[in-house]
């Protein structure tokens, strides 16, 4: 390990790096160099104008790994993606969002591949209903710079929320070749709908919020945010999605859950059968599903998959799984530009909506479960909040 100062838009500093390796490799072509980028937005043209011209990337054998945020809207990530491609080919770049390091979203594909019964449950037709949660009782602390600008929609929504979505309720190409994949969450992402209505959206501001930092004493930034959407395609038609995340909550915890159609004899008090995927604090899939003891009717449980067990290279955490995928040059599990311009486009559909009706967030107390007004996403349905037991 070393280390080698200089600016981020530092023409000499980026030569001086390069001299560095040419010295560390003395009579040898350089290897394949993988560049980590965990830096704040505004640098990353800066860097990657740099690399350009002194690395000579689309000479050499140059991987180059940006974290999200990728843009702040729509327009900015066409941009940064125009940018981008102007000095580098897309295989070299590897979009990373470290939710799919996680071992229960890089289960969903080959589990609903290799898994009839499984695959035939996570059916449009099948499903009555699809909650994602990712809740903690952390604060914003020292992020709150960037985090008032952009609040918990874009941080968290845009990118985790949605990439879990798409994973779930993609269609499974035959050829799981990283360019298949990527395309199919993309025709998912192209296919969200949110429609313009107050009930269809709940914002929250956590008590203390405002009192954290003098920058943010008057700021409406959300904190908390639940969302209902829909697919627009026949296969998921009428099936409601249910999205929330916030901070300062109950708990920490992420999960998933699949709530399925019930037949028409089966009573509005009886619990669905549900497909659950947990994230956080176990990686778990779970099948639970109605039984009679008696004349008591109790929910089952198939225990969680084997296929997210710790073995190998899966005891890795999830940067160190991406990281290895990029040493090995596998891509099925780093966004594509096409998805991350879709998601946006959606993203933006929410955030005008906010604008134009001049929302404000709810304010809510801290370790609650939330703002009230996440309910109002419910109403006109049988549905509630699945919680946690």
């Amino acid at each position: 390990m070393h280390y080698v100062s200089g600016q981020y838009d530092g023409f000499n500093d980026f030569k001086n790096l390069k001299t560095f390796l040419e010295e560390l490799f003395t009579g040898k072509k350089l290897p394949r160099h993988i560049m980590y980028f965990s830096v704040p937005p505004f640098v990353v043209k800066p860097i990657l104008t740099q690399v350009a011209e002194v690395f000579e990337p689309k000479e050499n054998d140059v991987r180059l790994v940006l974290e999200k945020p990728f843009g702040s809207d729509e327009c900015s990530a066409r941009s940064l993606f125009n940018f981008i491609t102007d000095h580098y080919t897309e295989d070299q770049i590897y979009l990373l969002d470290h939710y799919l390091g996680k071992k229960a979203v890089r289960s969903l594909i080959p589990l609903r591949h290799m898994n009839r019964i499984l695959n035939s449950m996570l059916k449009g037709q099948e499903i009555a209903n699809i909650q994602i949660s990712a809740i903690e009782p952390m604060g914003v602390g020292e992020r709150i710079g960037y985090f008032d600008e952009v609040g918990t929609i874009k941080d968290v929504v845009q990118s985790h929320l949605l990439q879990v979505l798409a994973m779930l309720t993609m269609s499974i190409p035959i050829d799981d070749e990283a360019e298949r994949v990527q395309e199919e969450r993309t025709a998912i992402l192209n296919a969200l709908n949110f429609r313009s209505d107050k009930n269809h959206l709940s914002l929250g501001q956590y008590a203390e919020y405002r009192s954290e930092h003098d920058k943010v004493k008057n700021s409406n930034t959300e904190t908390f945010a639940a969302l209902r959407m829909s697919i627009n395609r026949e296969s998921w038609h009428d099936v409601p999605i249910f999205m929330r995340t916030g901070k300062k909550l109950h708990a920490k915890h992420t999960y998933l859950v699949v709530e399925l159609k019930k037949f028409s004899f089966q009573t509005d008090t009886q619990e669905p059968n549900r497909v659950i995927i947990e994230f956080y604090p176990h990686e778990t899939i779970q099948i639970r599903l109605l039984d009679e003891d008696g004349s008591t009717l109790r929910q089952g449980e198939i225990a969680a998959s084997e296929s997210i067990a710790c073995h190998g290279d899966y005891c890795l955490p999830e940067h160190g799984l991406l990281l290895l995928d990029v040493v090995r040059g596998e891509k099925r599990y780093f966004l594509g530009m096409s998805e991350i311009t879709a998601s946006w486009h959606i993203i933006d559909q929410v955030m005008a909506f906010m604008k134009a009706k001049k929302l404000k967030p709810e304010i809510y107390k801290a370790k609650t479960k939330g703002p009230k007004g996440q309910h109002n996403l419910m109403k006109g349905t049988d549905f509630k909040w699945y919680e946690p037991q």
